[in-house]
């Protein structure tokens, strides 16, 4: 994929999924460049100062957090067109307590959110957009802690196959019983007793 096909991707999920249309659109999308990641290359490291926002033009990302024993908890899963946004390390510049990482080869467009922020500036096209897609974001976080948090092993499950049926499919057992905050035998129990 070449730098212009991805950022005419980018800008058919803004026309689609955000229902925008931004004027000045080549000179926003020139604040865009094409990065590729191998399978398992991370993007972010707990600890870095996250400067970019990340489009996903091909590819899977987790993010994924350490816990005290060492042990990958995923947070969440993002495949194609999919925005990320590291927002709380953007906005108070503190570094990521989190990783970023590849779990298939992707290609991804990345942008300063400095530069997109001065381009932005007394632009109302682009400040709707960004709030468009920091609702979005946030709504996906919220949605998923909602699952997790009051449904049992099950009910998330069934969740997830039903919100991510492509995921299900691609992804290995332990990385979907992190997700759900299972073990991977407890999943195993559950797949025999829903399939």
């Amino acid at each position: 994929m070449d730098l212009s096909t991805a950022r005419e991707q980018l800008r058919s999920v803004f026309r689609e999924r955000f229902k925008t249309e931004l004027s000045n659109w080549d000179t926003f999308a020139a604040c865009f460049r094409l990065e590729s990641f191998a399978e398992g290359q991370h993007w972010i490291q707990c600890g870095d100062v996250a400067e970019d926002i990340c489009f996903i033009a091909q590819g899977l990302l987790r993010i994924y957090y350490s816990d005290q024993t060492g042990n990958e908890v995923n947070q969440h899963f993002y495949q194609r067109d999919d925005l990320i946004a590291p927002v709380s390390t953007m906005l108070n510049n503190e570094p990521c307590q989190y990783y970023v990482q590849a779990l298939e080869p992707c290609q991804v467009l990345l942008a300063n959110v400095d530069a997109l922020s001065t381009l932005g500036f007394n632009n109302p096209e682009w400040l709707r957009l960004e709030n468009k897609i920091l609702q979005s974001v946030f709504m996906k976080t919220a949605k998923r802690e909602a699952k997790l948090l009051l449904g049992n092993g099950e009910q998330r499950y069934r969740w997830f196959l039903k919100e991510h049926p492509e995921l299900a499919q691609k992804l290995p057992q332990y990385q979907i019983a992190s997700f759900l905050g299972l073990t991977p035998v407890s999943l195993s129990r559950l797949r025999k007793k829903i399939h």
